[in-house]
């Protein structure tokens, strides 16, 4: 497990569409909403960072009917959100 930076991202519709991260000593990769999904899921922590500081870490949130968003907040609202980042 791993802290993954979140340094850009975007949402469309409700979902977030990618996602730029990067991790210690390697390059920038840009992931879809299904990666994050697999990766959070596998114990890896989403930290976005804005201007060089860390904030909420992403989380996993379930709704009522059961489907999991990707939010900064517990909110089971049907939809993702992120935090004040650049889009990717």
């Amino acid at each position: 497990m791993g802290d993954v930076l979140v340094r850009r991202g975007t949402v469309e519709d409700g979902r977030i569409a990618e996602l730029v991260v990067d991790f210690h000593g390697l390059p920038k990769r840009t992931i879809d909403r299904d990666t994050a999904l697999s990766w959070m899921r596998d114990g890896h922590s989403l930290v976005p960072v804005r201007a060089g500081v860390r904030l909420t870490a992403l989380q996993l949130v379930e709704d009522p009917e059961g489907a999991l968003w990707i939010r900064t907040d517990n909110a089971p609202t049907g939809e993702d959100s992120l935090p004040d980042i650049p889009p990717a």
